[in-house]
């Protein structure tokens, strides 16, 4: 009886019966009570902990551990409370899904898209190396032959006498290139060792830099398209530079199929043409980040009716994200690769866990949840992914006929030229409130804000929104709207300037306001502004119909800068301390060029009439009447986050520095404004359309 109660608990949960959970809850509950070796106390099967209020029931298999360690196709041979055949069987579908030929996948179950790329990174640089292996041993061997070459060359110049100078210098030179040759080879041996990622600068998932950091790969950023798919003009230039200068070296390109904010999709068959074009042909392997769009890529078919996704493509893994789209409750995803191109990663590498059961790891984690793993397959099965794909054409057919009512409503709203639908599933639009922004959590960049359309998102969901968008719309446009014209700042409107600038930074600011700062305080400040801004002729202001200054902006040449007398107004010392240390990264060790770098260090609105584009209108008039004079930059400070958002009107612009003000401390430690929120920061604008940072070198020596 010993021996058959030994023996049937060896043996591993049929593949037959994958579909039946309660079976499997049997096999885990009976494999649970006889569990003794691994350091995993099961709390919740016991019920010490009770896991009800999270809507876990006891008795479940979402209470009791499942832990698949390593490998999915390596069982433990005693950590048996796992669902490996499930995770299988899970790859199984996926294979049949892209269209790879039977038992021709590798891969495993991730806790998300980072890991999957993690994974993806360090199979790709295992594989590269291999690949490298021969040439790899051969450098190596080469370097300590003429290391040893050299030790004899060092050992000869110990011979030679001191005065026999050319015989000396003979044997230094030959020593002198000998250390070429070594370092020349210790490069090549790098080039070999440490391949070089190409991804797409601001559109590729955050994580790849932060992946080939830890893996010590190096990184080449490529320029974007307009709609955030990989420009190839760029990337192949960018390749060819960097192979010129290192022509051992191995490729990675991580391709986007589906970026975050857009939903851009990399053409991978011509990043595989240049690639494939190039002499002499690198070592190269292509891993797709396909996040969201990655799992219905053989759905939406961006590349055509395709057989074999990773043949046809050329890449070699691929990564995706679970929660994303099929959408499971957890953070899950997977990795998927070559059998080919894993065997070679992993060749010559014995990865064999004892304790664990001699289970094999090639993953990132180790330790997997096995609940991930039947939610994903559960998930699979139900959509019937690997006997046909109708329901999730279905589905996703119904996100897209979504999608477009979307775009067609916020049409409506805004107007085709500031609704943006460029693929699939993301529609992107102007930034609404934060208060509509939080309550259906949308994507905000900048001044922009995206909502993905899946199968959450329904056509009664839509119009709540839209209607929502509607009603803050109207409510905005209903405040009474200013007529207000905007003029140069000149003698005829400096009293009315003088009153409106001193008031509403007294009352309205937070840091003069924390100073303690009155008008009288304030207002010799204020009069030398206002008087060395009429002479120079380049600040605005809005006037409005009775001639009254309701908004103001002081511009200068950055050459001949405001220069504050603290004996008139010492309570503005901390001020213009900020001003100065914001001002360091951009001002420190320049001498600027006069008329080609305007700045604009002041603007204020009546409080009475903010809210209503008069700070956009008078900045973007200041910007004007700079241009009109030639310069070609503006740099500005900014102290508080409407304000900079100015700066989005402009095609290029770059934050050069930014300061919390509870962060900011004088020379003496002091803190002067300690209990301010927010802060101040430092922008430089182009001006011109068509000029780009690069002119900037032309503004200073």
């Amino acid at each position: 009886m010993l021996r058959k109660s030994v023996s049937d608990h060896r043996v591993p949960f049929p593949d037959n019966q994958l579909d039946d959970y309660d079976a499997l809850l049997r096999y885990i509950t009976n494999l649970a009570q006889h569990k003794m070796g691994y350091p995993v106390s099961l709390l919740t099967f016991l019920g010490v902990v009770d896991n009800k209020a999270l809507g876990i029931q006891a008795g479940s298999l979402a209470n009791v551990l499942l832990n698949n360690v390593g490998d999915p196709f390596k069982d433990s041979e005693t950590s048996r409370m796992e669902v490996k055949c499930h995770e299988r069987k899970l790859l199984a579908i996926l294979e049949k899904f892209y269209g790879l030929p039977e038992h021709s996948i590798r891969g495993y179950v991730t806790t998300g898209g980072t890991e999957g790329n993690f994974a993806g990174l360090w199979w790709s640089k295992r594989f590269i190396i291999n690949m490298a292996l021969p040439e790899l041993i051969q450098k190596e061997d080469e370097v300590k032959q003429f290391s040893r070459q050299e030790q004899d060359l060092l050992a000869g110049l110990t011979k030679i006498p001191n005065n026999d100078y050319q015989a000396r210098v003979v044997q230094l030179q030959k020593i002198i290139d000998m250390r070429d040759i070594i370092e020349k080879n210790n490069n090549l041996v790098k080039q070999l060792l440490i391949p070089t990622v190409f991804y797409t600068k601001d559109h590729t998932h955050y994580s790849i830099p932060k992946i080939s950091e830890i893996l010590r790969l190096n990184i080449r950023p490529i320029l974007p398209n307009e709609d955030g798919s990989m420009n190839l003009d760029n990337f192949k230039k960018e390749l060819v530079l960097h192979l010129g200068a290192h022509p051992k070296s191995s490729i990675i390109v991580i391709a986007n199929i589906g970026t975050t904010i857009t939903g851009a999709i990399d053409d991978v068959p011509n990043i595989k043409k240049i690639l494939d074009e190039l002499q002499p042909k690198p070592t190269y392997t292509i891993h797709l980040d396909g996040a969201l769009t990655g799992f219905v890529m053989p759905i939406l078919k961006p590349f055509g009716d395709v057989e074999n996704y990773f043949d046809a493509l050329g890449v070699n893994t691929l990564a995706f994200s679970a929660h994303k789209y099929p959408g499971l409750s957890q953070p899950c995803g997977v990795i998927l690769a070559r059998q080919a191109f894993f065997k070679k990663a992993f060749e010559k590498t014995e990865r064999s866990i004892e304790y664990v059961g001699n289970i094999l790891d090639v993953t990132i984690t180790g330790s997997r949840s096995g609940l991930n793993v039947l939610m994903f397959y559960n998930a699979l099965c139900a959509l019937g992914i690997g006997k046909n794909n109708n329901k999730l054409t279905q589905m996703v057919n119904e996100n897209l006929r979504i999608a477009k009512y979307l775009y067609e409503e916020l049409v409506k709203l805004y107007g085709r030229e500031k609704v943006s639908y460029l693929y699939h599933f993301n529609v992107i639009f102007p930034k609404p409130s934060m208060d509509i922004a939080k309550k259906y959590q949308l994507m905000i960049t900048g001044e922009r804000a995206t909502i993905c359309v899946l199968t959450n998102v329904t056509k009664e969901l839509i119009d709540q929104f839209i209607n929502e968008l509607r009603l803050e719309k109207e409510k905005v446009m209903s405040t009474v709207q200013t007529d207000f014209t905007v003029r140069t700042l000149t003698k005829d409107y400096a009293n009315s300037a003088l009153e409106l600038f001193t008031k509403s930074f007294c009352d309205s600011e937070p840091i003069t306001k924390h100073l303690n700062i009155t008008y009288q305080d304030y207002e010799p400040f204020t009069k030398e502004v206002i008087e060395k801004a009429v002479r120079e002729g380049m600040s605005v202001v809005a006037v409005d119909k009775n001639n009254k200054v309701i908004a103001c902006a002081i511009s200068e040449d950055i050459v001949s800068p405001f220069v504050p007398h603290f004996s008139k107004y010492p309570k503005m010392k901390p001020i213009f301390a900020l001003l100065n240390e914001l001002d360091k990264p951009f001002m420190s060790g320049k001498s600027f060029i006069k008329g080609k770098i305007a700045h604009v260090w002041i603007a204020v609105v009546n409080p009475h009439f903010r809210g209503q584009g008069l700070s956009t209108a008078i900045d973007m008039a200041c910007g004007e009447l700079a241009v009109r004079k030639g310069f070609d930059f503006a740099y500005a400070e900014f102290t508080n986050d409407l304000s900079a958002n100015i700066t989005h009107h402009y095609d290029v612009y770059k934050l050069y520095n930014s300061i919390k003000y509870e962060d900011f401390r004088l020379e003496n430690n002091e803190q002067p404004f300690k209990g301010v929120k927010g802060g101040a920061a430092a922008y430089l604008v182009a001006l011109k359309p068509g000029v780009q940072l690069d002119a900037l070198q032309e503004c200073y020596k």
